[in-house]
């Protein structure tokens, strides 16, 4: 028996318990068989979140303890408000840096104060997400193309990988854009700590070795460990290998970040990109193990689990977590079951945290910087690039634009880069809709596109067109002109225009009007106009606004060979 799917679309009759905490679902109907695998994923799990989630913190410019206290209490938020039995909440590499550049552009001081305003900030981006979910706002995901996903996150992965290098080669600290960084570390190879650059790049052949021949093993974890065993009987540190140092053992505390007077405007817009950002990382792990599994999506659950998890990881000191498709799908492999995972890891971070701290003091830096690196090279996909390019040039140049937006801008400006590209294809496509000039089937009565079936046959004096969107006040003007283009360029002259509304089943009041002015313009021109195969909607919109009558007597909803006949009588 498999675990009842626990995605659902909206309330429920289950209460309003249920509808918020999906817990009380699932753990009712608990299977003892389950309890095996969830533990195994669990404990595999928290061995993968070990290391990452101190990279991320170093990612992130905080203490690595911040990393495991964000992981800890994200985990914990989404065994009681997650809806996917795979998805593992925590940080993650884009979310971590774009805290650094974001916040680190607003703070200013101590290293303290810029970990309260990292935690003020958390706490804004769960605000957003619970008053998002109040709204049921979980609809905004889909505007932000798959495109523009996979071109923000090539970028991403490269614009990260370029902020570690400094700590991969063992030289001073870069700032700036990618190519700032990147034009850094070129200038200073003469600077190279030869141990730190050896160090970190076994960590990377052994983590690549990991993931290509072991990738249910915790590679990661391993490397650390051995890494830190390395330094830790050895002379390296006096070398000039850069350690982690001591991690502070027990749990996150939890307390509400000082709010710092002047501070919220700023931090406000590094919220809301965090939102998005976390939010749609979030979404695209659930629905892609959803389509997996056969499961339904509840998008608005979601942005409550999203808030609470955020929520806590403020109030814990800890930095924005969202859905980890990595760790999600090293879940999946190992074979956990329900959310009982993420509860079994985290309450092996606990462990972690009371009793085992100490095991990282002698952690290489450079060792993190390799765990990033690798982590992040996953994000580049070639050949979902290559197949958008192949598919369609227009989504490939929004892909390129995020892409490049993050590696020019940096990753803040290159989230709302991609928002607004996002949007305005959106508004392109909504303005610009594919429309087609219609011909006869040879030997029947039906009228298809003759730019597709060019040995359709055109009706002389008769321009039939068809509009494949729904008519609203965008793309209104442009139709207008198109089918006026359409009447002037034509060899023969035009006696009739019949616009063909089955792909246009709703019209607004803007659209409407159009369509009385056009019949109206091509009158004067000595040219009929009719609709044909309108649905109800639109029929309803014309009757309210008393327009029928521009259209002949025909009745609207009439095939378009019947108009034609209607009018040759």
């Amino acid at each position: 028996m498999a675990p009842e799917p626990s995605h659902r679309n909206g309330d429920t009759d289950d209460g309003l318990v249920e509808s918020v905490l999906p817990i009380a679902r699932w753990l009712p109907r608990y299977e003892a068989s389950w309890f095996r695998p969830d533990l195994l994923a669990g404990v595999t799990v928290a061995a993968a979140i070990l290391p990452e989630g101190m990279a991320y913190a170093s990612l992130a410019g905080l203490p690595p303890e911040t990393g495991l206290y964000a992981s800890l209490l994200a985990l914990l938020a989404y065994v009681f408000v997650g809806t996917s039995k795979q998805v593992i909440y925590g940080p993650t590499s884009a979310l971590a840096i774009l805290v650094a550049s974001g916040v680190g552009s607003v703070a200013s001081g101590s290293p303290a104060d810029y970990a309260s305003l990292v935690a003020l900030t958390t706490l804004l981006v769960g605000l957003v997400s619970v008053v998002a979910w109040l709204f049921r706002l979980g609809f905004v995901v889909n505007f932000i193309s798959e495109s523009v996903l996979t071109g923000f996150s090539a970028g991403a992965a490269l614009y990260i990988t370029a902020t570690q290098l400094d700590k991969l080669f063992g030289i001073p600290r870069a700032s700036g854009t990618f190519f700032d960084r990147l034009g850094f570390v070129v200038s200073h190879l003469g600077a190279t700590n030869l141990p730190t650059l050896a160090v970190g790049v076994a960590a990377i052949v052994l983590l690549v070795l990991g993931e290509r021949y072991a990738r249910r093993f915790p590679t990661a974890l391993l490397v650390v460990l051995l890494a830190t065993g390395l330094v830790a009987v050895t002379n390296l540190e006096a070398r000039g290998v850069e350690v982690v140092g001591r991690i502070p053992s027990g749990l996150p505390p939890l307390s509400i970040p000082t709010l710092t007077t002047g501070t919220l405007p700023d931090l406000l817009p590094v919220a809301l990109a965090l939102f998005l950002l976390s939010y749609v990382e979030g979404m695209s792990a659930v629905e892609t193990f959803a389509r997996r599994h056969d499961d339904s999506v509840d998008a608005n659950q979601e942005l409550l689990a999203d808030g609470v998890s955020n929520l806590l990881a403020g109030l814990g000191n800890g930095f924005v977590v969202g859905g980890s498709m990595s760790r999600s799908a090293l879940n999946d492999e190992v074979g956990g079951k329900t959310q009982l995972t993420s509860g079994v890891a985290a309450v092996a971070l606990v462990l972690v945290l009371l009793f085992l701290t100490d095991l990282f003091t002698t952690l290489p830096e450079t060792v993190l910087a390799a765990v990033v690196i690798v982590a992040v090279s996953g994000l580049v996909d070639v050949p979902e690039l290559r197949r958008v390019y192949r598919v369609d040039k227009l989504e490939f140049a929004t892909a390129a634009s995020a892409f490049l937006g993050v590696l020019v801008f940096g990753m803040l400006d290159g989230v709302f880069i991609g928002v607004l590209v996002s949007i305005l294809v959106v508004v392109a496509r909504a303005t610009y809709p594919h429309t087609a000039t219609m011909g006869r089937v040879p030997g029947s009565d039906e009228f298809s596109d003759l730019s597709r079936h060019p040995e359709n046959e055109r009706v002389p004096g008769v321009l039939v067109y068809r509009v494949d969107a729904e008519l609203f006040f965008a793309n209104a003007p442009t139709i207008r002109a198109a089918v006026m283009d359409e009447v002037d360029t034509r060899e023969r002259p035009v006696s009739l225009v019949v616009l063909d509304m089955r792909s246009s089943p709703t019209v607004d009041l803007t659209a409407a009007d159009m369509l009385v002015s056009l019949a109206e313009d091509l009158e004067k021109r000595g040219i009929d106009f009719r609709l044909a195969e309108a649905d109800g909607p639109v029929r309803d919109t014309l009757a309210a606004i008393d327009s029928a009558k521009p259209f002949g007597d025909v009745p609207l909803n009439e095939r378009v060979v019947t108009v034609i006949d209607e009018w040759e009588r």
